[in-house]
C-alpha cells in the first residue's frame, strides 16, 4: 500500500512540476494568447489572404470564408437530419445522410443565399431497441437538444433564416416540434426558424417516379425502393454496391433496373424535382 501511495505521489509531483514550467501546455491552452508570445490575430477583421474556396458547406469553409459569405448576404442556413438504419442488403446504412448531402448542395446553390450546416447523421429512436446492426439513434429529447444547440449557434453567428429538414421518418415529429418552439421564441428577434415539410414529401416523389419516370415497382420485402436507390446510384454508386451487384447480377430493386443509364438519369431528375419543391417552399416563406 505504501509503495502504491509513493507512486501516486510521484505522479502528482511530476504533474505539478510540468504545470509550473508550462501552465499553458498543461491546461491545453494554445500559445500566443494572453500568456505570452504574439497576440492572436483578430479573425473578424482579417482580410482573407487567399482566394476563397467555392463551397456551400460550413464545415468545409474557413472562418473568414464563412464570415465573408455572411457579409455578402448568405444568411440562410439549411440544417438537415439524416439517419442510420437497415436499407436492405445492397445500400449502406447511412443512405439518408448521403442523400441529404447531395440534396443540400443543390438546394443551397439554387437559393443562392444559403449555406449547409453539418448534417445530423443520427435520427431519433429508442436506443434500447436499436438492435439492427448499424442502426444508431438518439432519444427524441437528446435529438431536439442537439438541434436546438445547432440552431442557437447559427443564430449567434449571424444567420437570419434557419430552415430544418429531415430525410428519415422518425425525425419528422421531433424536428417539427423543436423548430416551431425555437421559431416562436425568436419571432420578434429578426431570426426565422422553420421546418420545411415539402422536402420530406415521399408521396409526391413516388408519384413523380410513376407518372413522369414511368417506373412501376413490385415490393420485394426490403427497406429499399427505386427513388432512393436511383439517387444513390446517381450520386455514389459504391454506396449502392453497384460493382458487386453487377458482378452478382443483382442489379434490380423491386423489379426496376439500376445498372443502366436510365437509373442514373432518373436519380438526377428525382433530385432536381425534390430541390425544386423545397426551394419554392423556402422562397414562399419570404413573401
Amino acid at each position: 500500500m505504501k509503495k502504491v501511495t509513493t507512486v501516486v505521489l510521484a505522479i502528482v509531483i511530476a504533474a505539478l512540476n510540468t504545470y509550473a514550467q508550462n501552465p499553458a501546455q498543461a491546461t491545453g491552452q494554445r500559445r500566443g494568447g494572453a500568456g505570452g508570445g504574439n497576440p492572436r490575430v483578430d479573425m473578424m477583421t482579417l482580410v482573407n489572404p487567399i482566394e476563397p474556396y467555392d463551397s456551400v458547406w460550413i464545415e468545409d469553409m474557413t472562418l473568414v470564408e464563412i464570415r465573408d459569405a455572411l457579409k455578402a448576404g448568405k444568411t440562410t442556413a439549411l440544417l438537415f437530419a439524416g439517419g442510420m438504419e437497415d436499407n436492405g442488403p445492397y445500400i449502406v446504412v447511412d443512405q439518408h445522410g448521403d442523400i441529404v448531402r447531395a440534396q443540400c448542395e443543390q438546394i443551397a446553390r439554387k437559393l443562392g443565399n444559403a449555406l449547409c450546416a453539418p448534417v445530423l447523421q443520427i435520427a431519433p429512436g429508442d436506443p434500447e431497441r436499436a438492435a439492427s446492426p448499424g442502426t444508431i439513434v438518439l432519444t427524441a429529447e437528446v435529438f431536439k437538444s442537439v438541434v436546438a444547440n445547432v440552431i442557437t449557434s447559427l443564430k449567434s453567428q449571424g444567420f437570419k433564416n434557419i430552415y430544418t429538414m429531415v430525410d428519415h421518418g422518425s425525425a419528422q415529429g421531433p424536428m417539427t416540434e423543436i423548430s416551431k418552439t425555437i421559431g416562436d421564441q425568436l419571432k420578434d428577434s429578426g431570426v426565422r426558424v422553420a421546418y420545411i415539410k415539402e422536402y420530406y414529401n415521399n408521396a409526391a416523389i413516388n408519384q413523380f417516379v410513376r407518372d413522369v419516370l414511368k417506373v412501376e415497382e413490385k415490393q420485394e420485402g426490403y427497406h429499399d425502393d427505386y427513388f432512393t436507390a436511383a439517387v444513390s446510384v446517381a450520386t455514389d454508386p459504391i454506396s449502392a454496391r453497384m460493382p458487386q451487384r453487377i458482378k452478382a447480377k443483382k442489379t434490380t430493386i423491386n423489379g426496376a433496373e439500376l445498372a443502366g443509364p436510365k437509373a442514373v438519369e432518373d436519380g438526377k431528375k428525382i433530385m432536381a424535382f425534390r430541390t425544386e419543391m423545397t426551394v419554392k417552399a423556402i422562397q414562399a416563406l419570404g413573401k
